[in-house]
């Protein structure tokens, strides 16, 4: 066939237009599916409707980390996690019925790939009735995608400076950690951590150093915290935030114990200041169990108050909410 003729037989057909394809209908583009899908950029599998690969492209082998392997013959949703198969099932009979003209997706699925990796892809789902019945699967990668969103979430709930979760990222934790612990009937505790005349320490020593106070402390914080504490945090200016799931109050005390233990024996010469300069810390404990708060930011509230009793009691002491 010629190229013009070729191209004369290829008609331009609207998407999500089915009236196009006549009941008895034998469309013939003059052009072969299987060496078309090598062209196009995406990775693509033609399988039949019960789910047999009857051709795929190099981006579909890749994708399936199938290179070497046979492809062909394989039945395709055997590639899908458990949790997609009845989602996969599902969006192809509504294809097939064409409920959704003729297509479907993209949808978000996992695959298991041929060497048992697990990959995040998007998929779309097309339905060609003539000659045969055949679907049209493409699949597009999003493990950097998603990956790259997973980094822009953690900086977003990061603090620059001391490295540890920012506010923001306290808060969504927090209310996490109260869903969780309150539906499970576990205690939850929260430590608000304060260091003590740190203005005195900026004005003296200036911003600079201030701030490697800030990230000093905050490696104490770190290095006290228990291996089961959820998260340690900048709450805003010189206070830190500790949340505890699965701890009581006397557990978050003897947590709070070692935070100021560990600040306490922090030095300061390697940033030329005297070795006779100490800092230390105030800090409130509050904790939820058996229904104390109403909501977290009562649990928050009781924790900021306890803090301001003990830099009332005279700085560098622990104080509860009870």
């Amino acid at each position: 066939m010629t190229t013009s003729q070729r191209k004369t037989n290829l008609q331009p057909l609207a998407l999500n237009d089915d009236s196009l394809w006549s009941d008895d209908g034998d469309i013939s583009t003059g052009i072969d599916l299987g060496g078309f899908i090598q062209y196009l950029a995406e990775a693509v599998l033609i399988v039949s409707p019960d789910g047999v690969i009857e051709c795929a492209n190099a981006k579909a082998a890749l994708l399936l980390n199938c290179v070497g392997q046979p492809l062909i013959g394989r039945k395709w949703p055997e590639f899908l996690v458990n949790r997609c198969q009845q989602q996969y099932d599902g969006l192809v009979k509504m294809v097939a019925k064409r409920i959704l003209s003729l297509q479907a997706g993209p949808t978000e699925m996992a695959l298991r790939c041929a060497d048992n990796a697990v990959k995040d892809i998007e998929l779309s789902v097309s339905f060609l009735p003539d000659p045969e019945p055949r679907l049209v699967l493409v699949m597009r990668d999003l493990t950097h995608y998603k990956a790259e969103c997973e980094q822009l979430r953690l900086q977003a709930s990061t603090d620059v400076l001391t490295g540890l979760a920012n506010r923001r990222g306290f808060d969504e934790q927090l209310q996490q950690q109260w869903q969780q612990c309150t539906a499970a009937r576990r205690p939850l505790s929260v430590v608000i951590i304060d260091i003590d005349f740190f203005k005195q320490f900026n004005d003296r020593y200036g911003h600079i150093q201030g701030d490697a106070c800030l990230r000093k402390v905050a490696g104490a914080i770190v290095q006290a915290m228990p291996v089961d504490g959820k998260m340690a945090a900048r709450y805003g200016g010189e206070e830190f935030a500790l949340i505890l799931p699965n701890h009581n109050e006397i557990n978050a005390l003897q947590v709070a114990r070692d935070v100021q233990q560990a600040v306490r024996l922090l030095q300061f010469t390697d940033a030329g200041l005297p070795a006779s300069l100490s800092v230390s810390v105030s800090q409130g404990v509050a904790t939820e169990i058996n229904g104390q708060y109403r909501t977290s930011m009562a649990l928050l509230c009781a924790a900021d108050t306890a803090l301001y009793r003990a830099k009332s009691d005279g700085r560098d002491c622990i104080n509860t909410s009870s």
